[in-house]
């Protein structure tokens, strides 16, 4: 049961993959049988988790997306207003996607930091936030890093509370079925997603307070 709860469930269908299961976890008679009667196979595309090379191709990836998102506003913004050089912001920022949560957020689920919905453009200049209005990028903001790092400990452990529920029911009283933990996930998922874009106003309007 350790092992299991352990265990990460990624999106199905990524190349390279290797099961999300191990052998031993298939031919144990309680393990085995528990994820056979949930609905998992040993050869089901839903068993299965990226490469350490996927992850990075995937991490890659959304990298350059960001690069090509940026290029864009800015390029939109000089045509606007004669001089833009904004720079990404990440409201999860960096600092905790590659700390001990990082794997919750991106492995289990599925978000990747450098997509728009935690991504803030703000400016790499005064000469822009002068002709664009966008307020100062601030390089680095403890005070947001630590409540969103309180976030992901907290949207942590109620997932690791939903893999518990799923293991013990899994056994005997079925309360929870595998599609129920997957719609169970997908909405804490998109509360991480909605609790980010909640956050970018307001961080844009302290930035602005404080920077005059």
């Amino acid at each position: 049961m350790g092992e299991l709860k352990e265990t990460v469930r990624p999106a199905p269908g990524a190349d390279g993959a290797t099961p999300a299961f191990h052998k031993q976890q298939w031919d144990h008679p309680l393990i085995g049988s528990m994820l056979r009667d949930a609905g998992f196979a040993p050869d089901d595309e839903a068993s299965i988790v990226p490469t350490a090379n996927n992850h990075l191709a995937v991490f890659a990836a959304a990298s350059k997306r960001l690069q090509d998102r940026t290029e864009t506003f800015n390029r939109d913004m000089t045509a606007r207003h004669g001089h833009c050089h904004a720079v990404p912001f990440l409201v999860i920022d960096q600092k905790i996607w590659d700390g001990p949560h990082g794997a919750f957020l991106y492995a289990q689920m599925g978000l990747i930091g450098y997509d728009e919905w935690n991504v803030i453009m703000l400016a790499g200049d005064p000469q822009t936030t002068a002709s664009c209005g966008l307020a100062g990028h601030p390089g680095f903001l403890p005070s947001v890093t630590q409540v969103m790092t309180e976030h992901v400990i907290a949207w942590k452990a109620r997932h690791n509370a939903l893999l518990e529920t799923y293991g013990i029911t899994a056994t005997g009283s079925r309360d929870i079925s595998h599609e129920g933990y997957e719609m169970e996930k997908d909405t804490l998922r998109n509360e991480i997603i909605d609790k980010a874009g909640w956050m970018k106003p307001r961080i844009i309007d302290d930035l602005l307070r404080a920077q005059g």
